[in-house]
């Protein structure tokens, strides 16, 4: 009788610490979870990160002056729904700017740059459906697609480039930074086409048009076109690409580029 209530006790201690092993190991995962998508900055930001974020961001939600009158200013430039999660973008590019510095070692930067994309994308999917209110989603889209290529993820960096340039075809650094990829590449004729379709729409842009006569184009064979109006949504911004003729082109990665960030 002994033996076996010392038995039961024994089985009973195992499924218990079999449990406590099963909860220890789903909340590490959630936490890691929790800690990819939320990517608030660690520590304190420093006056320096905060000087080269845009000015808008002390403004934003978790920020110091969110609850001041200059906010609802902010809210109108850049449209109340996507200012609601532009502390995100902020936060994202705080992260980058660590991830980016010298002493930075690879497995915080590969760590550090995933988050800002997870911020960028979080941003993007707020504001789908409403993309003709917010002005700064070029911009968004264009700088994920800039942390894409430092995480090798091209594939990923063309789609939010061509995205950022269905949305707004005059916003030349969403042709530019892609361009410098495929010139990195070794796919001049390809860079060559990109640069003259943004020039196209954009023909006063000083890096397209160096960018241009640098592939051995000629800046007169550049005819200025009428931009189209913005899609409602992102959903809407695809679909409007594939309607326009404009095609993702292919990608080569084997001589990808080097970690820094594209030139605008």
């Amino acid at each position: 009788m002994g033996e076996e209530m010392k038995s039961r006790s024994m089985i009973s201690r195992g499924c218990f610490s079999a449990f406590k092993l099963r909860v220890i190991v789903f909340v590490s995962i959630f936490m890691g979870m929790l800690t990819v998508a939320s990517a608030q900055p660690a520590g304190d930001i420093t006056k320096e990160e905060m000087a080269l974020i845009p000015p808008y961001c002390p403004y934003a939600q978790l920020f110091p002056k969110h609850n001041t009158s200059e906010r609802l200013q902010w809210e109108a430039r850049l449209g109340r729904e996507g200012f609601q999660a532009i502390h995100h973008y902020c936060w994202g590019q705080i992260n980058l700017q660590r991830a980016l510095r010298s002493r930075t070692s690879a497995s915080e930067r590969k760590f550090l740059l995933k988050t800002v994309v997870a911020d960028y994308q979080f941003v993007i999917r707020h504001v789908d459906g409403h993309a003709r209110d917010f002005v700064l989603l070029p911009e968004i889209l264009t700088r994920k697609g800039e942390a894409e290529l430092l995480r090798s993820d091209f594939q990923d960096a063309n789609i939010s480039f061509a995205r950022a340039r269905a949305i707004k075809p005059d916003y030349w650094p969403a042709y530019s930074a892609w361009a410098e990829f495929l010139i990195r590449s070794g796919q001049k004729v390809a860079a060559k086409q990109l640069v003259k379709s943004g020039l196209e729409y954009s023909p006063g842009a000083r890096v397209l048009r160096d960018q241009y006569q640098s592939l051995g184009g000629d800046l007169s064979d550049i005819k200025p076109i009428r931009k189209p109006p913005p899609p409602e949504s992102i959903a809407e911004e695809s679909k409007e690409s594939k309607q326009t003729g404009e095609e993702i082109p292919e990608i080569n990665s084997a001589d990808p580029p080097s970690e820094g960030s594209p030139q605008h």
